[in-house]
């Protein structure tokens, strides 16, 4: 991180300015420097105040709530509560799956639905290439999730196969390092 001398454009440091540069870059024209400070704070810590943000980026108060509100409102920023699989010892598996190529969209579909509604399924991702979609599934041992996951591929006929990887170990997640 920086100092906490104050940068050119008035803003206390305190952000690391290669990855502040980076998100300049992917954001140019959709996200400004205030928004892309809130981000860092706020994934920092979700529970800061817009005051606390305010103060810690030299502008009102007013200005942070009306900015992180928009930001919210068009679905760029959400705050979620996020528990640390591995920091409670739960085991978690990536399903990498392969749909038969004559497979309904409506069979995938109901897959897709299946997968949004299972409290099981934490994390959803439809690839181009190999596989088709990712689903990472968790549960309290690594015995009883690999049941889980094969009862649950085994309901849909649109599935050729799926490679179960269990993950040992996440450095870092939700952009944060783990111990």
């Amino acid at each position: 991180m920086c100092g906490d001398d104050t940068m050119s454009n008035g803003f206390k440091r305190g952000f690391n300015l290669e990855e502040l540069n980076f998100w300049r870059g992917i954001f140019r024209g959709i996200l400004d420097d205030i928004d892309i400070r809130i981000y860092f704070l706020l994934r920092e810590n979700g529970r800061m105040s817009d005051t606390e943000i305010a103060k810690r980026l030299g502008v009102s108060a007013t200005t942070i709530r009306r900015r992180r509100l928009a930001l919210q409102e068009r679905g760029y920023l959400q705050i979620l509560g996020i528990l640390i699989l591995q920091e409670l010892h739960m085991a978690y598996m990536d399903v990498l799956v392969r749909f038969n190529q004559n497979a309904s969209n409506d069979d995938i579909e109901k897959l897709i639905d299946d997968a949004k509604n299972s409290y099981r399924i934490f994390e959803i991702a439809e690839y181009a290439g190999k596989y088709d979609v990712l689903l990472r599934f968790f549960g309290r041992d690594m015995h009883s999730l690999m049941r889980t996951i094969h009862e649950f591929m085994s309901k849909h006929p649109c599935v050729a196969s799926y490679e179960i990887l269990p993950v040992t170990r996440s450095p870092k997640a939700f952009n944060k390092r783990l111990k």
